[in-house]
């Protein structure tokens, strides 16, 4: 069978420069912005890790190290973006009466200082040497990979990620089984633009990628009021005695929660039910 190096280093090339470069800003700055991309980046690269650690049945143990100097930093970029999500909610819920919520308000921008400094501190322990080590590891895990091991290693991950979606397809959803579903079907969406940039067709029909697009969405919207929601919750739980101010923006964020995951589990049940037949 022929080797697919060369396609396979093209996808892992865009994805690579753009993190190594990126990377490279926020060693100057911590933006938020440049933060999510980073952490899109290395959600890609860990990715594309776990199909050759697939592949390599003898070599597992040494693929997965390649992605141990970032480990730690796509944690805490998680975080950063789990903060950003926090501030947004704040800023739909509280809106223009923000001014009487100042002491939260506070304390999501402390949370946000404490998050970013430590992100800061990560990337600049990095060396650029382990950039070129994940570069060097990558590309001799993939010589001589064949179109046929990479579709054998793809195709396994996607059918787990499937089984997963059929058992919970039967349960009610959680929040930490929405966000489980939230990352496999992220997972899914990358491993098919791999599938497409090595010349396999893709296993999914183009109207379920659009349901998963407009599913992904509305997660993000979950995601936001849930993140407050905890966020919040702490908070408040705390202080010996709730501001009376808090129970209806409380009350509001909880209504909002109920709706938003009760559509969350009508569009993943029809979502999942295209995906498997």
């Amino acid at each position: 069978m022929e080797s697919t190096l060369p396609q396979i280093m093209q996808v892992f090339d865009k994805y690579y420069d753009a993190g190594k470069a990126v990377f490279g800003e926020l060693s100057k700055k911590i933006k938020s912005k440049k933060a999510l991309e980073l952490e899109d980046q290395l959600f890609f690269l860990r990715l594309f890790l776990l199909v050759l650690d697939r592949a390599h049945f003898t070599e597992k143990k040494r693929v997965d190290l390649a992605f141990g100097p970032f480990k730690e930093l796509y944690k805490n970029l998680r975080k950063v973006q789990h903060i950003h999500m926090i501030q947004e909610g704040f800023d739909l819920h509280f809106g223009g009466n923000k001014g009487l919520y100042a002491d939260y308000g506070k304390v999501i921008s402390g949370d946000k200082k404490r998050i970013y400094t430590h992100v800061y501190e990560i990337i600049l322990s990095i060396p650029p040497q382990d950039w070129e080590n994940l570069y060097h590891d990558v590309a001799h895990y993939s010589r001589g990979m064949s179109v046929l091991t990479l579709n054998t290693a793809i195709t396994q991950i996607i059918n787990e990620e499937i089984d997963f979606f059929y058992f919970d397809a039967k349960t009610r959803l959680d929040p930490q089984t929405i966000h489980e579903i939230f990352k496999g079907l992220k997972k899914v969406t990358f491993l098919e633009k791999i599938r497409l940039n090595i010349g396999l067709n893709t296993i999914f029909t183009p109207l379920v990628h659009e349901q998963i697009m407009v599913l992904e969405s509305e997660m993000v919207t979950w995601h936001k009021n849930q993140l407050l929601l905890q966020h919040l919750g702490n908070y408040l739980g705390n202080k010996e005695k709730v501001s009376k101010k808090y129970h209806s923006v409380l009350t509001q964020v909880q209504k909002m929660h109920k709706g938003l995951t009760q559509k969350i589990e009508d569009r993943c049940r029809q979502l999942f039910i295209n995906m498997l037949h």
